[in-house]
């Protein structure tokens, strides 16, 4: 721990000296991730990374605070401007706060702790920062950190690992590495809980339909320019076949070298909306993949093409019916991918050339699945629900008792 801690201090100098530097503090907010102004508590904190943890935090708060009208302010925190960006104004319509998230260095932890008071952490797939666990060790009588829709590989220190009281992983082989890696002492709550980017479908009630009229053939969602080469393969073939195509970067940074890319290769373009036969809308706006997969035949999921990113979220095509495609690696989300290619709900797309022959999933095999996946969330929610529920009454319940022995 003191090793960690001194690793912590010396990010906390470098990240003070790189927030003098203009460019590089408006970019990723150094100053503001420092010393804030982070808002007022107490306050229910979640915290996530990218845009697909946040949209997921988002839904569990709006469900949390429609069916427990009585807990906290809640908050959402990521370290993403562009994510902050996109979540800010549909969470004010809410009522719900976001924020930038501090730094994980000891004053960062501490300026954040001490505005928003937090009365409860909820952590999004993996984001066990050792910092932000330890000032909630210290902050509650009990554990009151919960890690939902887990995704868990392995981790720097496991140290404050007690700070953590209900886990809810996505598959059993998450759940079994994260134990392992607790040296089996872990004494919070356990459960496989799925993925939980499903659970506002889960508790819609809502079933798996095709979209009606559907204008787009294939949409590329969420490219990385590192998949460029395969990718731009896959988009001539669907180009020579007449196919109206959408692409959507995993990175607005990155569209003016995917524009340049369709340029060189000479592939007609225009810009979403507009779809034409025998081109390549390019999206140009964050946060359009719903509003693409509406009008969606099929989908090709990126971070799949290339060995070291990782597949980004396939569940959104799914549960709308949208046949679903993934390259030839799943990193993060290989236990899920590989039971979703064993039951035939998903194909995969090996190399660019199978493109043109790949098998399109049954949509009766598809909601066959998520039905499935269906039941382990709704189940795996009512655990958290009941675990919110415990703490935050134990913690008052404490602290009266706490506060009537000392006077």
């Amino acid at each position: 721990m003191f090793g960690l801690n001194a690793i912590r201090k010396t990010f906390g100098v470098v990240a003070l000296a790189a927030g003098k530097v203009s460019s590089f503090n408006e970019k990723f907010k150094i100053q503001d991730r420092i010393d804030g102004p982070f808002p007022e508590g107490p306050c229910f904190w979640m915290h996530g990374a990218s845009l697909g943890e946040c949209k997921m935090l988002l839904s569990l708060a709006k469900i949390l605070k429609e069916e427990n009208p009585s807990l906290p302010q809640i908050l959402i925190t990521t370290q993403k401007v562009e994510v902050l960006k996109f979540l800010a104004p549909i969470a004010d319509q809410e009522g719900i706060l976001v924020s930038i998230a501090p730094l994980d260095t000891q004053r960062a932890v501490r300026n954040f702790m001490e505005s928003v008071k937090p009365v409860l952490l909820v952590l999004a797939e993996n984001e066990l920062w050792p910092g932000f666990l330890a000032a909630m060790r210290a902050r509650s009588i009990r554990p009151s950190v919960a890690l939902v829709s887990g995704r868990f590989y392995r981790c720097v220190d496991t140290g404050e690992f007690g700070a953590i009281g209900f886990v809810s992983m996505q598959t059993g082989a998450d759940l079994t590495r994260f134990v392992a890696a607790g040296d089996y002492s872990v004494s919070a709550k356990t459960i496989v809980g799925g993925d939980w980017k499903l659970l506002s479908w889960a508790k819609s009630g809502v079933e798996v339909e095709p979209p009606k009229d559907p204008t787009v053939d294939t949409a590329f969602l969420s490219f990385h320019k590192e998949e460029w080469k395969p990718l731009s393969q896959m988009l001539q073939t669907a180009v020579h076949e007449n196919e109206a195509v959408v692409l959507a970067p995993r990175f607005e940074e990155e569209l003016c070298q995917f524009r340049a890319g369709l340029l060189k290769e000479n592939i007609p373009t225009v810009e979403w909306p507009e779809v034409k036969k025998g081109a390549v809308s390019l999206v140009t706006t964050y946060g359009k993949l719903t509003e693409v997969l509406k009008v969606s035949k099929s989908s090709v999921i990126g971070g799949s093409f290339s060995r070291t990113l990782g597949v980004h979220d396939f569940w959104e095509s799914l549960k709308m019916g949208v046949s679903t495609s993934v390259g030839p690696y799943s990193r993060g989300q290989q236990a899920s991918v590989e039971a979703l290619l064993r039951e035939g709900a998903i194909a995969q797309i090996k190399t660019p050339a199978d493109y043109a022959t790949r098998r399109v999933p049954d949509v009766k095999v598809v909601y066959s699945f998520l039905a499935h996946e269906r039941e382990k969330v709704i189940s795996s929610y009512k655990a958290f629900e009941n675990y919110i529920h415990m703490t935050l009454q134990m913690d008052d319940s404490e602290s009266k008792t706490h506060s009537d022995t000392s006077v």
